[in-house]
């Protein structure tokens, strides 16, 4: 594997809460006692987080079988009482405030109280109602490389620090970077913290019979294992705050469903001053929410916070609690992924 120091640039100090390096993750991960952790991918020390977990037994089919019997809910030996939710943050390494997002959650559930020492009481509340899986971090090669934050960031070093910089000296766009599985590590000064040490773009490791990548591999045993109900992928992007409608190869039901979430979201965001786009149009993009579908009938939507567009990080996290309040409460009304209506 190629070594790359981290990308140099001067932002904005961070506030002292805001941990996202990699020996703060472990650090803050070391200090859990109500929940477990496990270590799923022992070489990149990845590690899973698990609360309110219940005992349930194996399947005796894979969902792919169970979707096209008489009862698919006998893949579902979880049941719907109470739901999962499975959080995955830092899949493209670059992107921190998925990262501190998960660990401000695991600080309320360990503490009542997030890592600025403030409480969240709804949320608190609302997250002991489900079962919880998250991984904070799925990219620890992005991550190391990566600043730990872009606020203030010009919009071309966004995309430097994010997809990389070529030998030459020019930017990787977006666009590049997604024509390249893996990016050739021999010909950048700087690959991005999108993708791993490798250079392969985790989030689009999806390919059915051949993974590219371990941690891929990781979080979708780890998906048909938990039998989730909400896939939630955590990621940042420049522009406004958005809860992404589902991908179109899906379930009817899911997508009625997750367009329902991401209208809510857009409004509950807007409706609290925080910066949001409405969601428009459906993505026949592949990736790990995919493959989340496919291996377990889940709801798997992808949550693009700012990384900026003038929040504080105060503001950053907040607008993470108004989202996934409105996320957790809407599923207390109606099921995320019913897998028998589809």
């Amino acid at each position: 594997m190629k070594e790359f120091q981290p990308y140099d640039i001067t932002l904005e100090p961070r506030p002292d809460w805001w941990k996202v390096r990699l020996p703060e993750i472990a650090e803050e991960l070391s200090k859990i006692r109500k929940g477990r952790v496990e270590t799923i991918l022992p070489e990149k020390n990845m590690q899973a987080v698990f609360y309110q977990e219940k005992e349930f037994p194996a399947p005796e089919v894979r969902w792919t079988a169970a979707a096209s019997s008489a009862d698919p809910n006998r893949y579902k030996t979880s049941g719907y009482d109470p739901q999962c939710i499975m959080m995955i943050a830092g899949v493209h390494g670059a992107e921190a405030e998925g990262v501190i997002t998960v660990l401000n959650l695991i600080s309320l559930l360990e503490t009542g109280k997030d890592m600025r020492g403030k409480e969240r009481p709804v949320l608190c509340d609302l997250l002991k109602k489900y079962r919880l899986v998250m991984i904070p971090c799925c990219n620890p090669d992005g991550r190391k490389i990566s600043p730990d934050h872009m606020r203030g960031c010009p919009m071309e070093e966004f995309h430097r620090i994010s997809q990389g910089v070529w030998a030459d000296g020019s930017t990787i766009s977006w666009a590049e970077s997604k024509q390249y599985f893996p990016l050739p590590l021999d010909r950048v000064s700087f690959p991005g913290g999108y993708p791993n040490g490798d250079g392969f773009n985790i989030m689009h490791d999806c390919a059915p019979g051949r993974l590219s990548t371990k941690e891929a591999a990781a979080i979708l045993e780890l998906t048909e294992r938990c039998q989730p109900d909400l896939f939630l992928n955590l990621h940042s992007q420049e522009r406004e705050s958005l809860l992404c409608r589902p991908g179109l190869f899906n379930y009817a039901e899911n997508i009625r469903r997750g367009n329902e979430l991401a209208a809510t979201v857009y409004r509950a965001l807007s409706n609290a001053g925080f910066p949001a786009l409405e969601p428009k149009g459906s993505s026949q993009a592949l990736n790990l929410n995919t493959a989340a579908v496919m291996l377990s009938g889940a709801q798997a939507m992808t949550y693009e916070s700012t990384t900026d567009s003038g929040l504080s990080f105060d503001g950053l996290l907040e607008s993470h609690y108004v989202m996934l309040e409105t996320v957790l409460e809407a599923g207390l009304q109606e099921l995320f992924a019913p897998r028998n209506r589809r």
